[in-house]
């Protein structure tokens, strides 16, 4: 019984990495409390830095194609206000669908 539970088990965990969206991301970064980006016009403006002042931004919504983005990491300052690292240029390109399925036929 157990293997069964621990088979279905990773059966699940394959199936939902699949699933999964592609992320921009990048090492932990001290300090860092958002990261600002810019880029075609699905790029969010501002990103939420992740616990460890990573960042994950989903770019599922990515157009066809080249996308160049612009990725600044910044942190607020009580004191001297927004502070931001310089841009560092990010691309990458989202692939093509298939073409269509032609001539679907059954043979005997």
């Amino acid at each position: 019984m157990k293997k069964i539970i621990i088979v279905a088990l990773a059966m699940v965990l394959i199936a939902s990495v699949s699933w999964a969206a592609p992320f921009l991301i990048c090492d932990p970064q001290a300090g860092v409390t958002h990261y600002k980006l810019t880029g075609p016009a699905w790029v969010t403006g501002t990103v939420p830095a992740q616990a460890d002042g990573s960042i994950r931004m989903d770019v599922s919504a990515a157009l066809v194609g080249s996308n160049a983005l612009s990725v600044a990491a910044c942190r607020s300052d009580a004191v001297w206000g927004e502070l931001c690292s310089s841009t560092v240029p990010f691309t990458f390109t989202r692939p093509v669908a298939p073409a269509t399925t032609s001539n679907i036929r059954l043979t005997p």
